[in-house]
């Protein structure tokens, strides 16, 4: 057995927004909670009430700003001017992290990290902004490599969003530039399974036009995409993909089917998707599967993949959520692996400014388990 301790604290300052709630996308595949996939408990089936960008995941609207004020512990109300034309929405964050890890076959090994966020988003005009993230570690931070998708250690400074946003009227959105491919679940945790094996991990974020299409009763999202640059240059992947949705029972679900096709020099992928988030009042669930083919160039030996997520969750008050994840990974043979996890967690939102999660991850790979407790505590000034 493998146990790892660690601690997060983040300090942001927002000058016109953010919320990612506990947002630290920490190095251990640490949980964090973002709400956006759980707002559909309130009835906000999808992400463009609340977030600039429709994938969601953020900065927010003026109205994202309120609801975002309103759902901490000291029921605020975010006061604005309405005849105000804000051109610029950003926010700075620094998020550190210690971990203990204490294996059977290794002696305890400590380590301490820090790293700084900046978001912007930058309106042009009534209809064009520039949008962009960019993250900076104390060190450079290694990424899980695997025999399907290796990946090199992230870089110290790393570009994670670079867009080009064009949004001619309601329900019409263009993006042209890096970022993390459109998702079912639009959660903040890209270590998982899900994501992390799925083209879709931390440090993944391919160059890609996507064009969202939404009405009250669906949103329809294709895109293409090629490689960052980042990647080895035998991976550098290229392909085109559609997310689908549809919103029934008043709002309250959202239930989607998601395809990709990919190529690169080493394999050429086909994926199929589906996903659901759920929400009745005080609880909800989320849950996506995706089935991933693969083919060897080299040999034409394929083998499949198969990656499950599920998380069932319970808001006793607004500012509070307990949560259960569940999440699985299967691949065939020649890379065969199979990994099943686990996780508890809890947050509270004690005002806008602090929010506390613990979490306890266990996972399971070839009868062997990891378990990571893992403490955040999110700061932040909010303009």
């Amino acid at each position: 057995m493998q146990l790892a301790l660690a601690a997060t604290v983040g300090i942001g300052v927002r000058s016109v927004l953010g919320m990612s709630v506990g947002v630290g996308v920490a190095w251990l595949s640490a949980a964090t909670c973002d709400a956006s996939p759980a707002m559909i408990r309130l009835g906000y089936s999808s992400c463009h009430a609340c977030h600039l960008s429709p994938q969601g995941r953020g900065l927010l609207t003026e109205y994202g700003r309120a609801i975002d004020d309103a759902q901490s512990a000291r029921k605020g109300v975010y006061r604005t001017d309405e005849q105000r034309v804000r051109r610029v929405f950003q926010d700075l964050r620094v998020l550190t992290q210690g971990s203990l890890v204490d294996s059977d076959d290794a002696s305890s090994v400590g380590s301490a990290t820090a790293r700084l966020w900046y978001r912007n988003a930058t309106a042009i005009t009534r209809t064009m902004r520039f949008a962009g993230v960019v993250s900076v570690d104390a060190r450079a931070s290694t990424t899980q490599v695997t025999a399907v998708q290796p990946l090199p250690s992230q870089p110290r400074v790393f570009v994670r969003q670079a867009l080009f946003e064009y949004a001619p009227r309601e329900g019409l959105h263009l993006s042209v530039g890096r970022d993390t491919l459109p998702s079912g679940l639009e959660i903040a945790d890209q270590a998982t399974y899900m994501r992390a094996r799925n083209t879709q991990g931390l440090g993944d974020v391919p160059t890609q036009v996507k064009l969202f299409v939404w009405t009250r009763r669906f949103q329809v999202v294709p895109y293409v995409f090629g490689p960052s640059g980042h990647e080895a240059t035998q991976f550098r992947t290229g392909g085109l993909g559609v997310v689908g949705e549809t919103y029934l029972l008043g709002d309250t679900v959202a239930a989607g089917l998601s395809t990709r096709a990919a190529r690169n020099s080493v394999y050429d992928e086909r994926l199929v998707g589906a996903f659901a988030r759920i929400g009745l009042g005080a609880w909800g669930v989320l849950a996506e599967h995706d089935v991933t083919h693969r083919r060897e160039r080299a040999t034409s030996r394929t083998f499949g993949q198969d990656t499950s997520y599920v998380q069932v969750f319970v808001y006793p008050v607004d500012w509070f959520v307990v949560s259960l994840a569940a999440e699985r990974l299967a691949i065939d043979a020649p890379h065969r692996e199979r990994r099943v996890a686990w996780r508890p967690e809890v947050s509270a939102r004690i005002s806008p400014h602090l929010t506390l999660t613990t979490s306890l991850r266990q996972e399971v790979v070839g009868g062997r388990t990891t378990t990571v407790f893992l403490v955040q505590m999110f700061l932040k000034t909010v303009n």
